[in-house]
Parts: C-alpha cells; sequence; structure tokens
C-alpha cells in the first residue's frame, strides 16, 4: 500500500480502477483488505469507477497515535488523503466507524463528497451499542486494550445474523476459527483504545441526529435486517432526515452484512451509485 502523512500521521491507501472516485471508510479496526475480500471492491471497478480504500489510524499499517481519537480526527485524516490525491465530489462510502467519519466529511468539508452511503453506520444510539461502547470504555479503562476473547465473541454474534448463530453450529465453528487465527489488524493497543473513544464520542454526540438535515448530497442510508448495534429502524430515521437521503435494507444479513451477504450489499452499492 502507499502511504501518505496527514498532519504527521501516516496513512496508508490503494487505489485501484478507473472512472468517477469511490472511497471507502472502514469500520472499527478493519483493514482495507476487507472490501477486496468481500468482492465489493472489484464489483466497484468492474463497475466503471475508481476506487479508493485506506486503513484508518490506528490500524495497520497506518499510524496509530496516542489514543483518544476524536471523529474529527479520523475526518481530517481522511480529507487530508483526498487532497494529497486531488480527489474531489467522489462518492464516500462509509462502513459502520466509517459511516461516522463519511458523514462528519460530509460536513466538514463538502467539495470532497459528491454522494454518500451510510452502511450500517446511521441511526439514534441504540441501547445494545450503547452497552457495548460502557463496555469497551471500562475494559480499556482497567486493562488498556480489549482482551482477545472478549473481541472474539462480539464479532461473532454482530456479525452472523440469528438464523446462522442458532442453526448452523458448523458455519459458527468455521468463523470461531477464522478470528482466531487472526492476527491483529491494529497498529498497536493504542490504535484500538484510539477508535473506541472516537465511536464512542460520536454516539453520544446529541447534536448528530439533527445535523444529518444539514447534508445535501444524495445519500443512501444501507442497514442490515438484523444489525444489532444501528438496527433499520434508526436508519429509516436518519435516511428520513436526510434532505436527500434514500433507504434500503439487506434482509438475512446483521451488522456484518458486508462479509456474509457482499453480493447483496455490492449491488446495492453499484445501483445507487451508477443512478446518482
Amino acid at each position: 500500500m502507499d502511504m501518505v502523512a496527514v498532519g504527521g500521521v501516516r496513512i496508508a491507501y490503494e487505489r485501484v480502477g478507473a472512472g468517477r472516485p469511490v472511497v471507502l471508510a472502514g469500520g472499527t479496526g478493519m483493514p482495507p483488505v476487507a472490501w477486496e475480500f468481500s468482492g465489493v471492491r472489484d464489483a466497484l471497478v468492474e463497475a466503471g469507477f475508481e476506487v479508493v480504500a485506506y486503513a484508518a489510524r490506528g490500524v495497520a499499517p497506518s499510524d496509530a497515535p496516542e489514543p483518544p481519537y476524536s471523529i474529527d480526527d479520523l475526518t481530517a485524516d481522511l480529507a487530508g488523503l483526498l487532497d494529497h490525491l486531488g480527489i474531489r465530489d467522489a462518492a464516500v462510502v462509509g462502513y459502520s466507524l466509517g459511516s461516522f467519519t463519511a458523514e462528519a466529511l460530509a460536513h466538514a468539508r463538502p467539495d470532497l463528497v459528491g454522494s454518500l452511503v451510510l452502511m450500517a453506520g446511521a441511526g439514534p444510539l441504540s441501547g445494545v451499542v450503547q452497552a457495548v461502547v460502557e463496555t469497551e470504555a471500562e475494559l480499556i479503562a482497567a486493562l488498556g486494550h480489549l482482551p482477545a476473547a472478549y473481541s472474539k465473541l462480539l464479532t461473532l454474534i454482530s456479525t452472523l445474523p440469528p438464523r446462522v448463530l442458532l442453526e448452523d453450529q458448523d458455519q459458527v465453528r468455521v468463523w470461531l476459527e477464522l478470528l482466531g487465527g487472526q492476527e491483529s489488524v491494529w497498529a498497536s493497543a493504542a490504535g484500538e483504545a484510539g477508535q473506541a473513544a472516537a465511536a464512542a464520542g460520536w454516539l453520544h454526540d446529541p447534536d448528530r441526529m439533527a445535523a444529518l438535515a444539514g447534508i445535501a448530497v444524495p445519500a443512501l442510508v444501507l442497514a442490515f435486517e438484523h444489525d444489532l448495534y444501528l438496527p433499520p429502524q434508526g436508519g429509516r430515521i436518519a435516511a428520513d432526515l436526510l434532505p436527500a437521503g434514500r433507504f434500503r435494507q439487506i434482509d438475512g444479513a446483521a451488522h456484518g452484512g458486508l462479509l456474509t451477504h457482499p453480493k447483496e450489499t455490492a449491488e446495492a452499492l453499484v445501483e445507487f451509485l451508477t443512478g446518482v
């Protein structure tokens, strides 16, 4: 991957394809390769887009400054990357934490954002995500990091839809092995703590939902049916607040629908982005 220094923080990125630029902002601890692994990146390239994916601060091989981070920090990193690449009026696709960054970028640098996709990352603070944020803050305060077993469990139960968790133990075991065999995606423990702080700060911002009314560009809120963190009903509220908002639900998927339902996710993205 290529590197660019933004405000003293090195951000790793890749740029593939040719055409109108699409920028992919990943979720918490999400390496850029996940977009490739899911097939979403290649689907966008095949549809005639240039795709930029990057590792947010804290995720290897980007730098991990000392925490805490804020969404403003993550947004400034992304703006600096796009300035470096000379990209304007891009379609910005955010997933989970990346959706928070994408939404903040549309406010801070509207010249950079021509359209917006908020995937599994739009809506009011839910009880489940509030409990997760509070638990992670306590664990990081006590230990300096999140225990690997905790992260593995949380990823498992949030990624897989209920039917799989309840009825397909073979697939559950495959995911457990996959999650257990992964090397850490973090550049250091500072990255994990920093991104957790950024997500918590954004989710508890009392003004963020009302601020959606100030985003004028075409925007798609893409929700997954069984998402425990940002459920579809909250996504519909967000889409209604966006002046040019649309809502779409991927049936059968949980928060990890990008990986469990990649074909449906890619089709929804391509359909929206080719129409704006």
